[in-house]
């Protein structure tokens, strides 16, 4: 994992994933693989706008988790962080943890540092219940639809993972010792925060709805990608791909935008979204041309978009007020 962060680590993993995509088209037919994304040219400004819907809805869940300080975050501001960390998310092995810190260090000039790491830390764990929830969705789709198969049992697999690991972070995350913990480790956090809370933070209902919405969003997605491919228009299977797409980045979660392993996931699962093989890998690559688009705006972010100056330190204090710390104990 280590290996991944490095320059070298990202280099190889890039390369990887270039590689496997290339040897798949290979395999499928040049031909065949261009043929099908070019159908798909004439969708995919819609295909661009539901990947910056489900962005969307992933920083309006974000802000929900700040609570009354969410007022005092610009909405310029937040769309800011949203596309330079979804441009990280894009850029770096494992990029989803690296991108929440990075819109935590961006926006807690507006809501205090500590409540900035909370809501990051927090929003791992929804992330994660999202995916459980979909998942759950895509395992009855392909159960009625192909019955018990590998892909199946992929991607209850991957309910189950992401359930268990989703449910205990929040449960982490509502602690009020986490909530301690944060105040004592972040880095230099202000000393107008206090330094812990009394009880447990309420479940992120709210931010789970807008995550679940932007999973939505990514279904809505991929049902317009089967049809730009020459598929039918369906939930069924609009569940399907979104499957293979969880399915495979869960498995290429090291290499920078599970670029290969998702088209690899579609190229053994063709059949379930009712695609030829060639076909199936076109809505991979659709969705990686999308995913690529939007990471270069988010790459560009920083150099023509100024970060807005910080609010008074009392101004924060106001929006994001907590309750004293108890004394600590010598």
């Amino acid at each position: 994992m280590a290996l991944t962060r490095t320059p070298a680590g990202r280099a190889v993993a890039v390369l990887v994933g270039v590689g496997g995509v290339a040897l798949i088209v290979r395999h499928l037919g040049v031909a065949a693989v261009v043929h099908a994304v070019q159908a798909g040219a004439a969708l995919f400004p819609v295909v661009l706008a539901l990947e910056m819907a489900f962005v969307t809805c992933t920083m309006i869940a974000l802000r929900s988790l700040y609570g009354e300080a969410g007022r005092a975050v610009p909405a310029g501001q937040l769309a800011r962080a949203g596309l330079v960390g979804y441009a990280i998310a894009g850029l770096v092995p494992a990029g989803r943890a690296v991108a929440e810190v990075t819109r935590a260090a961006m926006l807690a000039r507006f809501v205090g540092t500590r409540r900035a790491a909370t809501a990051a830390f927090q929003m791992q764990g929804v992330v994660l219940l999202s995916n459980t929830v979909v998942s759950a969705a895509c395992t009855l789709s392909l159960w009625l639809a192909v019955g018990p198969s590998l892909m199946t049992f992929a991607i209850a697999g991957n309910m189950a993972v992401t359930g268990a690991l989703g449910g205990t972070l929040l449960y982490l995350g509502r602690h009020p010792g986490m909530d301690s913990w944060i105040a004592r480790h972040v880095a230099r956090a202000d000393q107008r925060e206090a330094a812990a809370s009394e009880g447990a933070l309420p479940l992120p209902w709210r931010a789970l709805a807008w995550e679940v919405a932007g999973r939505s969003m990514q279904i809505l997605q991929n049902a317009v990608l089967v049809v730009a491919v020459g598929g039918s228009f369906g939930l069924r299977p609009a569940l399907a791909s979104e499957a293979l797409h969880l399915v495979g980045v869960a498995v290429g979660e090291l290499v920078p935008a599970q670029l290969g392993f998702t088209e690899a996931n579609y190229t053994l699962g063709a059949s379930a979204v009712g695609l030829p093989a060639a076909s199936a890998v076109a809505i991979a690559l659709l969705a990686h041309i999308a995913q690529l688009v939007w990471v270069a705006v988010g790459s560009l972010v920083p150099l023509v978009w100024p970060a807005r100056p910080a609010p008074a330190p009392d101004v924060v204090a106001a929006a994001a007020p907590l309750p004293p710390a108890p004394e600590a104990s010598p």
